[in-house]
């Protein structure tokens, strides 16, 4: 049956005296603030006056967002993390626990050591395009991350950019602290975003929405595992939502970064990377790599989880990188590409279909006169 792995942070079976004061707090270790739920997960928060024996556990609070990290479907098996920030957290300046993963993500993303660059979380952008044919087009999506240089641009061209005037232009630039200098009589900021651009996508788990009778809803598991950490049960893992999430974007995200003249890092748990080569025509294996290419994967992992001494707060050491082109190169006949991940993997026999008709009663009749 599936357990929580990590709660707010720690793990549940090496629980201690520094863990339930985190929690008091509702705090994300990885974050180094108060746990968001993983930006996605309002709707599971926990109401504490709904349940007034959750009080004591956590002091002064009224909600809290359900502080699962990760889940272990089975004993002895890898955990499967469902909290993007469990992964990768850009927000603030402190790198908690997640030292070898931002490491990994800056060599990739081929960034210079000890330049200082910016970080955007839950960029959107909606505009209206026209592509080579001059056909109407429109882009729609939300980058999780964007990373970028800086440079010197005056105020004015700023404001034709975002087409404002001075006035609220510089108004704008102070409330999000951009640094604002005078030369000359005229207004410059000294850190507008500019080259190189990273786009940075974190995909992470969905899980089952689980039985609200046998309490496998995320808050209820959370609940339960706050009270009284052997019992509880957990939700599942729905393995094909997190494919389809990612297969939509994939291409797409990647393409703007190479169009942006930048590049696109795709981060995975590696179990999710196993997942997507047991299922697709695409076998990541092909691709390990040491340099970036047109789509770019890095997957991390826990490694020996079990291994002795356990340590309360696990930092993800394992990595692999994936790359390669988005369309088969006709020089490299061992890559076909990363548009392999929308085929299939390989079709059932047609046996399979008559098996699995002949077990079900038909539902109607059709003729066409």
């Amino acid at each position: 049956m599936s357990k929580i792995f990590e709660l707010y942070g720690y793990r549940l079976d090496c629980w201690n005296v520094e863990a339930s004061d985190n929690r008091k707090k509702a705090w994300c270790p990885f974050m180094d603030a108060e746990c968001d739920g993983g930006g996605n997960r309002y709707l599971s928060a926990l109401d504490i006056s709904k349940n007034p024996k959750l009080g004591k556990f956590f002091p002064g609070k009224k909600i809290v967002q359900s502080g699962v990290c990760s889940l272990r479907l089975r004993d002895s098996e890898q955990p499967w993390i469902v909290c993007p920030r469990r992964l990768l957290s850009l927000k603030g300046q402190k790198s908690n626990y997640q030292t070898h993963v931002r490491e990994q993500l800056v060599k990739y993303s081929n960034l210079e050591q000890g330049k200082l660059y910016r970080a955007w979380s839950e960029v959107k952008m909606k505009v209206e395009t026209t592509n080579d044919d001059e056909e109407a087009k429109s882009f729609d999506y939300t980058f999780d991350y964007v990373i970028a240089g800086s440079s010197r641009k005056k105020l004015s061209e700023v404001a034709v950019l975002v087409g404002k005037g001075l006035g609220a232009t510089q108004k704008m630039a102070e409330d999000n602290q951009y640094t604002l200098a005078s030369r000359n009589g005229e207004l410059w900021i000294d850190d507008f975003p500019s080259d190189p651009i990273v786009i940075v996508e974190i995909m992470t788990s969905s899980t089952s929405g689980g039985d609200k009778k046998k309490r496998t809803q995320i808050a209820m598991a959370c609940e339960d595992a706050v009270v009284s950490p052997e019992n509880h049960n957990g939700p599942g893992i729905n393995y094909r939502q997190v494919w389809a999430r990612m297969v939509s974007q994939l291409i797409v995200k990647s393409q703007v970064g190479l169009a942006w003249n930048g590049k696109t890092i795709w981060l995975l748990q590696d179990l999710l990377a196993q997942y997507i080569s047991s299922t697709t025509a695409l076998d990541l294996s092909k691709y390990i790599s040491q340099h970036p290419d047109e789509v770019n994967i890095l997957a991390f992992g826990y490694g020996e989880v079990d291994a002795k001494p356990t340590v309360p707060i696990i930092e993800l050491r394992d990595s692999t990188f994936y790359a390669g082109p988005i369309t088969e190169n006709a020089g490299n006949s061992v890559s076909k590409g990363f548009v392999e991940i929308v085929k299939i993997g390989a079709p059932p026999g047609k046996e399979h279909l008559w098996r699995s008709l002949f077990k079900k009663k038909s539902c109607g009749n059709v003729t066409w006169k």
